[in-house]
């Protein structure tokens, strides 16, 4: 391939590019990481396991790694396509490594990125199809050489139809290691293959999800397993992810196996994946776009990898993508592209969940700042389940998955972690938002409801205990640079509680003229027979008993006649209720109007 000139341009880069080839080829505007394809593939490990978020461009990385390397299998000593696809990259001023390594080796290239359903039939039916049109590739290893047993093993390997049957599984946990030693048997050891795997985690992380993480962990773990326990048969083993898999048996026995996660200070594979602040405004420099830069610091940069400053590639080439066509870039909003893409709802699944200290963490990283925690590296999948993460996985994931970042190292071993940037603290936001205005069965709306079925029927500790649990995972999403007293911020929690069942209830007012005052907050049932009167008091003083504060707000409704009120508006019943707070505790006090009070 001809070289670009200087006055040629490149192709708008398109978000998701993952084929090298295709790339270069269609002349797309290409970030140069090509430096790093020496560290990656010469670790001081057989194996290798590099670990990043999602859409940090693992796949493109990958990809690169086989172009560089895979050899010509017709003419196994010509390099001319290695040569005509990295001319003018930086990867070419090394000359003892491309003459050592460059187009020299077999290569075994997979994603498993796109193994993943709601069940495990239709997740093993696509590893399957992926298996066959991996094993198409090497379709030309068929010959007059081949042992039969092993021609018909690459049969069945292609022949997807067969393979997808559940009976013939074994075949496909096979595939890998099979395909290694047919590779290393025709090209020798001097040439033994190169194993590649992108997203190997992908299927173990949706099983795990789903419910079938059992048998997609078996299927996975003796697949990788006996590929990369096999290194007779291989150079070299790399593969990408977001968490290590540490109990599944993946890589039990790999004493040396080399490891770089989000937290490994390399300087060697900080950048290696990921854009740098130099390289993000190159490109806005090259398309005209330098002055929109702040802008794109100011939502897509912030992560902090191996020391380094770095942007989210997939955010920053779908923005550029983006302002390319638009006709005022000026004018023209970021997007959350990020976490338009996610397909694991981490922290809304989470949210019932949350402690008081959750809570506490997510609002001080929404103000801006950091959290101090213990992180994990070995967190294992089957543990994963959304709906019953510990807090300490939790915030695990949200470190590996890209939620948050490293922020700072703290000498205890705990570290500091914040949300990286503008985007993901919307994200952060809308998947708050999103849990609050869910009504599903075990969604926000249904604990507010079971709280307002226990204040209509004056169950003051069974309303207690709801809406402890409410007050105790609430994020409030309020901006946290104002200084409300501390009566608003409650007042406007019941608020949105009520807001968010507003299907449920019948008339709701909040501050409203009722009796000699205005009464904090009213409500009926839907019905219209029952209403709730509800007046606010906030313990300031850390030795103030609730219960007693909750008294002195009945008494006060009572003062004021705010039920009286209603019941003269046509309630047949009304329930007055004191609520005290402190913190994120509380306690509620319920009690009936009584007859002679309502005439």
């Amino acid at each position: 391939m001809a070289e670009a000139s200087q006055n040629q341009t490149r192709l708008i880069p398109k978000p998701g590019a993952e084929d090298f080839r295709d790339l270069r080829r269609k002349n797309g505007y290409y970030v140069d990481k090509t430096q790093y394809l020496k560290p990656l593939f010469c670790s001081g490990s057989d194996w290798f396991l590099l670990l990043r978020p999602r859409r940090f461009g693992k796949t493109l990385t990958m990809s690169t790694l086989r172009y560089f390397l895979e050899m010509d299998y017709q003419h196994p000593c010509d390099t001319s396509s290695q040569q005509e696809l990295f001319r003018g990259l930086k990867v070419m001023d090394d000359h003892e490594f491309c003459e050592e390594h460059m187009g020299q080796y077999p290569v075994v290239s997979l994603s498993l990125k796109g193994v993943k359903a709601s069940g495990f039939d239709v997740a093993y039916d696509r590893l399957a199809r992926t298996i066959s049109n991996l094993a198409k590739g090497f379709r030309w290893l068929d010959g007059p050489e081949l042992a039969e047993d092993d021609r018909d093993f690459l049969n069945i390997l292609i022949n997807y139809r067969y393979l997808r049957q559940p009976a013939n599984r074994g075949y496909a946990e096979g595939s890998l290691a099979f395909l290694c030693r047919l590779l290393r048997e025709r090209f020798g050891d001097s040439h033994k293959p190169v194993l590649l795997i992108d997203e190997y985690d992908v299927p173990l992380q949706k099983a795990a999800i789903s419910g079938y993480y059992g048998p997609m962990s078996d299927l996975i773990g003796e697949m990788l397993g006996d590929a990369l326990k096999t290194n007779s048969d291989t150079s070299k083993v790399i593969l990408t992810g977001c968490l290590r898999a540490t109990k599944e048996g993946i890589f039990t026995g790999l004493n040396n196996l080399s490891i770089d996660t989000v937290l490994t200070d390399s300087e060697s594979l900080g950048t290696a994946i990921g854009f740098t602040p130099v390289e993000v405004r190159a490109m806005m420099d090259y398309y005209g776009l330098g002055d929109l830069y702040e802008r794109a610091r100011e939502w897509y940069d912030g992560y902090s990898i191996g020391g380094q400053d770095l942007f989210c590639p997939w955010d920053v080439t779908s923005y550029v993508s983006e302002l390319s066509d638009v006709r005022d870039p000026a004018a023209f909003q970021p997007k959350p592209y990020w976490n338009n893409t996610s397909n694991t709802p981490v922290i809304t699944e989470h949210m019932p969940n949350l402690t008081s200290e959750d809570a506490d963490r997510i609002e001080a990283l929404l103000a801006g700042g950091s959290i101090r925690t213990e992180v994990d590296e070995g967190m294992s999948y089957g543990t994963l389940h959304l709906n019953n993460l510990s807090s300490e996985q939790f915030w695990n994931i949200l470190l590996y998955t890209g939620y948050l970042t490293l922020d700072r190292r703290c000498d205890d071993g705990i570290n500091e972690l914040r949300i990286p940037n503008e985007e993901i603290r919307r994200c952060f936001k809308k998947n708050i938002s999103d849990y609050y205005k869910s009504k599903g069965p075990n969604g926000y709306g249904a604990l507010v409801r079971k709280l307002i079925d226990e204040l209509l029927s004056g169950d003051s500790v069974n309303a207690t205990e709801s809406l402890r649990t409410l007050l105790r995972g609430f994020v409030s999403l309020r901006d946290n640079a104002t200084r409300a007293p501390h009566e608003n911020f409650y007042h406007g929690f019941l608020n949105g509680l009520l807001a968010a069942v507003r299907d449920y209830i019948g008339d709701f007012q909040s501050e409203a003229e009722s009796g000699r005052g205005y009464a904090d907050i009213t409500f009926s049932s839907y019905d219209g027979a029952s209403s709730v009167v509800i007046e606010v008091k906030y313990a300031s003083d850390a030795a103030a008993r609730l219960q007693e504060l909750a008294s002195k707000a009945i008494a006060q409704i009572e003062e004021k006649g705010y039920a009286a009120a209603l019941c003269s508006e046509g309630s047949d019943r009304v329930i007055e209720c004191g609520i005290a707070f402190r913190g994120r505790e509380c306690a509620v006090r319920c009690r009936e109007l009584l007859p002679d009070v309502q005439s």
